[in-house]
């Protein structure tokens, strides 16, 4: 299951919001740690 990276909720795949960076997918539980990822991604890539 994936993980939201900027509040640590594992999500089903299938719900999740997603958004692509650097080739890589990311999955998110809402649009606010969306946003919170596309204004600093550097800071959540590797968690």
């Amino acid at each position: 299951m994936p993980v939201d990276p900027v509040c640590g909720i594992e999500l089903d795949e299938e719900l999740a919001l997603l958004h692509d960076h650097d080739g890589k997918k990311f999955y998110f539980c809402c649009n606010g740690c969306r946003r919170i990822f596309i204004k600093k991604p550097r800071k959540y890539k590797n968690n």
